[in-house]
């Protein structure tokens, strides 16, 4: 009987240093912030709010505010793991990794993005003139060199508005990371800077003479006549630079337009398209 009253002493003094070891080993154990960057700080979370979390480090008695943002989540010295914030992925990175890799399929392919418009002339729709002059531009690769494959424009605008990329931001941005972005071996930058300088009145006047008689000039009384128009004067020019996916210019030109207009551009374009390097008349 005795035996039995020791064993089972022993088995419940056992049990509750097991239990006081747990509990011990519980309190002195930390909490961890993992951080949206990777980094992880010991210490003790005592709140957590909507905003912040307070926070001790491990051996210290101050109290931190770390803004939630930054916490990516916080796994407690219980063992349980608490999600804070979740790590997004950024649509231009993925992107980016994603056609980065695949450089065979970029060989050969084209884009020519919306052309910047640079006028004096407010009441202008730029966006519109913009892509106007990329679409004529793309058709006009198309037809002066068809072994290259030309990206339809409304696909290169499209992927440019989900990437919230704009006209003026194309030129922040590299030409390599934009060859990457749209999946394409050369990209086309363009501008059409066009001014309004006045306007311009021509006309003739035509003189003709009342006399019945051989027309004699001296006898007849002169009646004169004439027409004018008046039409607005531009001074304009386009400009237009080629890179490839490594970020190097291949072709670097800008000329005035042939004729003197809003929409005059057209034969400009078919110009320095044939000229390229890619063009019929490459020299």
């Amino acid at each position: 009987m005795k035996n039995l009253i020791n064993s089972t002493s022993l088995v419940v003094l056992s049990f509750l240093m097991f239990i006081f070891s747990f509990s011990a080993n519980a309190q002195n154990g930390s909490d961890t912030l993992v951080m949206m960057d990777g980094k992880e700080r010991k210490g003790k979370v005592t709140a957590i709010n909507d905003d912040e979390i307070t926070f001790t480090f491990t051996g210290e008695t101050l109290e931190y505010k770390i803004k939630r943002a930054k916490v990516n989540k916080i796994i407690f010295s219980s063992g349980r793991t608490q999600l804070i914030s979740e790590k997004k992925i950024d649509k231009n990175t993925s992107e980016l990794s994603k056609n980065t890799s695949n450089l065979t399929n970029r060989k050969g392919k084209m884009a020519v993005l919306p052309f910047k418009i640079i006028t004096n002339m407010p009441s202008i729709d730029k966006e519109a003139i913009g892509r106007q002059i990329q679409t004529d531009c793309s058709n006009t690769i198309k037809g002066e060199s068809p072994m290259i494959e030309i990206v339809d424009p409304r696909i290169v605008n499209t992927t440019l508005a989900k990437n919230n990329i704009s006209v003026d931001q194309l030129e922040v941005m590299s030409p390599d990371e934009l060859a990457i972005l749209l999946g394409v071996e050369h990209v086309v930058f363009g501008s059409y800077d066009i001014e309004n300088t006045g306007t311009r009145t021509s006309g003739s006047t035509v003189t003709s003479y009342k006399s019945k008689k051989d027309r004699d000039k001296k006898k007849g009384t002169a009646i004169s006549s004439g027409n004018s128009t008046t039409s607005d004067t531009y001074d304009s020019k386009i400009t237009m630079d080629i890179y490839n996916d490594e970020g190097s210019n291949i072709y670097s030109v800008s000329r005035k337009p042939f004729m003197s207009g809003l929409d005059k551009y057209h034969s400009t374009i078919k110009y320095l398209i044939k000229r390229a390097p890619f063009g019929r008349k490459h020299k």
